[in-house]
C-alpha cells in the first residue's frame, strides 16, 4: 500500500506543469482568479504593495467573507521606506490577518509569493503594485507540484515565526544563500552559477540587475569560453551602478546587450541553452543572493514546453525590440509626445503634452497626474520651487493641458518628470 501512495505521488507530480503569466500581457486577473479559487487558506508573502493595488485587497477579503483563512507577511521597510500603512489597514479590516517581517532576520524580504489551499503557488517577479500588472516586463509561475507547494508553505511558517530552516536541498531556489547558526538559509547562488558555469550555447537573461561581482565574473567567463550571453534590461542613468555598470563590463566583454525602455524590465530570468530557466524574485546583486529572502523556480522545458515557448518568445520580442544604446545617452525626441506615450521614451529627454488631471500637495513634494494609474505619467515639483510656478501651485495647474519638457525617468512604480524650472512646464490651453 505504501508503495502505491509512493507511486500516486510520483505520477501527480509528473503531471504538474508549471504555468505561466507574463505582465503587462496578461494584466492582475490570473492573481485575482487564483484568490476566487480559495475555499479553505491563502498564504501571502509580499515585498511591496501599494494601494494601487486594492483590488488585490478586496479579493482577499472576499475570500474571507466565505470562510478562507488569509495570512499576509509583509516587508516592513521596503526600498528604505516603510510598509503602506493604508495597505496593512484595509487588509486587517477586511479580515486578513496580517504581520510584518521580523526584523534584521533579513535585509529584505524580497520574495513574491501566494499560495492558495496549499495546492497552487503563485511564484513571480512581480510586487503588488500598479505598474507590475500594466508597465513592468514581468513573470509569474503557477505551480502545483505538491513538493514544490509544500516547500513554499514551510518556508511561509518558518518566516512568519522568524525561524531559521535548513534549505540546502531545497526544490526550489532560495536565498539568501548563507550559514547561520550551522543552518544553510539557501542555495540560490550555487545554483545560479552552476547554471552560469554549466552552459555549452548560450545564456539568454532579462534582469533588472546586473551588480554581483561573482555573476558578472561568471558570465565572462562563458564569453570567453565561446557561450553566446544575451541581456536584455531597462535603461538607467549613466553611473549607475545596478544594471548599467555591469551590462557595459559584459558588453566589453563580448555580450549582446539590449535596452528596454517599454514595457520596464522588472523580470528577473536567466536561461541556459534554452533548456532550463531560473525564474523568480533573485535579483543578480550580492545583496539578493547573500542576504534576502528570495524565491525563484527552475523550470525545465521538457516538464512545461508550452509556458517555457512563451517565456523564450517573450524575451526573443524583448531582445529584438530594445535598443542598441542607453536611451539615456540618446539625443533628446523630436516632436511632442501624447503623455500616454511616455514610457516608450524611459530614459530620454521629451516634450509631452495632455490634460493635468490630478494635482497633490504632500508638504514634502507635489504632483501633477497625467492620469489617476500607477504607470501614468506624473510631473513633480518639490517645495524649494513652488514659488516658480503659476500661482497657486498646484492647483491653478487643475484640468490645464500643458507641454511639460524633461528626462523621463521611474520611481517606485511611476513614470514621471522632475521638473526644476518654470520654463519646463507651458500651458498650452486652459481646458481639456
Amino acid at each position: 500500500m505504501k508503495r502505491l501512495l509512493i507511486l500516486l505521488t510520483f505520477l501527480l507530480s509528473a503531471l504538474a506543469a508549471p504555468r505561466l503569466v507574463v505582465e503587462p500581457d496578461d494584466g492582475v486577473r490570473p492573481l485575482l482568479d487564483l484568490i476566487a479559487s480559495a475555499r479553505e487558506e491563502i498564504l501571502v508573502k509580499m515585498y511591496l504593495w501599494t494601494p494601487s493595488r486594492l483590488d488585490v485587497v478586496e479579493a482577499l477579503g472576499e475570500a474571507v467573507a466565505r470562510g478562507v483563512k488569509v495570512r499576509v507577511l509583509l516587508e516592513r521597510e521596503p526600498s528604505g521606506g516603510r510598509v503602506d500603512l493604508a495597505v496593512f489597514q484595509a487588509l486587517k479590516e477586511r479580515g486578513a490577518e496580517v504581520q510584518l517581517t521580523t526584523p534584521f532576520r533579513f535585509v529584505f524580504v524580497h520574495e513574491k509569493s501566494l499560495v492558495v489551499d496549499r495546492k497552487v503557488a503563485w511564484v513571480g517577479t512581480m510586487n503588488l503594485t500598479g505598474s507590475s500588472f500594466t508597465a513592468n516586463r514581468e513573470y509569474a509561475l503557477l505551480l502545483d507540484d505538491p513538493r514544490q507547494v509544500a516547500e513554499v508553505v514551510k518556508v511561509f511558517e518558518a518566516d512568519w515565526e522568524g525561524k531559521r530552516l535548513d534549505l540546502s536541498r531545497a526544490l526550489l531556489v532560495w536565498a539568501p544563500s548563507r550559514t547561520l547558526g550551522g543552518v544553510r538559509e539557501g542555495n540560490a547562488r550555487e545554483t545560479l552559477l552552476g547554471l552560469i558555469r554549466g552552459a555549452k550555447g548560450e545564456l539568454f537573461l532579462e534582469h533588472q540587475a546586473m551588480a554581483d561581482p561573482e555573476v558578472v565574473a561568471a558570465l565572462k567567463e562563458a564569453l570567453a569560453r565561446g557561450v553566446r550571453v544575451r541581456l536584455v534590461g531597462s535603461p538607467a542613468e549613466p553611473g549607475d551602478t545596478y544594471f548599467l555598470a555591469g551590462a557595459e563590463e559584459l558588453r566589453q566583454a563580448g555580450a549582446e546587450v539590449r535596452f528596454l525602455p517599454d514595457p520596464y524590465v522588472h523580470a528577473k530570468v536567466l536561461v541556459q541553452d534554452g533548456e532550463v530557466a531560473l525564474l523568480g524574485s533573485l535579483n543578480l546583486s550580492a545583496n539578493s543572493l547573500n542576504a534576502n529572502r528570495e524565491l525563484s523556480v527552475l523550470l525545465q522545458k521538457k516538464e512545461a514546453p508550452e509556458a517555457f515557448a512563451r517565456l523564450l518568445s517573450v524575451m526573443e520580442k524583448d531582445f529584438q525590440a530594445g535598443f542598441l544604446e542607453n536611451p539615456f545617452a540618446l539625443p533628446p525626441v523630436e516632436g511632442v509626445v501624447p503623455w500616454q506615450e511616455a514610457p516608450r521614451y524611459f530614459g530620454r529627454v521629451a516634450k509631452v503634452e495632455g490634460v493635468i488631471q490630478v494635482v497633490e500637495d504632500r508638504g514634502t513634494v507635489a504632483f501633477l497626474k497625467f492620469g489617476p494609474g500607477e504607470s501614468d505619467l506624473r510631473l513633480v515639483v518639490f517645495p524649494r520651487n513652488y514659488g516658480l510656478f503659476q500661482q497657486p501651485f498646484p492647483q491653478s495647474y487643475l484640468g490645464k493641458r500643458v507641454r511639460a519638457t524633461g528626462r523621463i525617468v521611474l520611481y517606485a512604480g511611476y513614470y514621471e518628470i522632475v521638473l526644476d524650472d518654470p520654463s519646463a512646464l507651458e500651458v498650452v490651453d486652459g481646458s481639456p
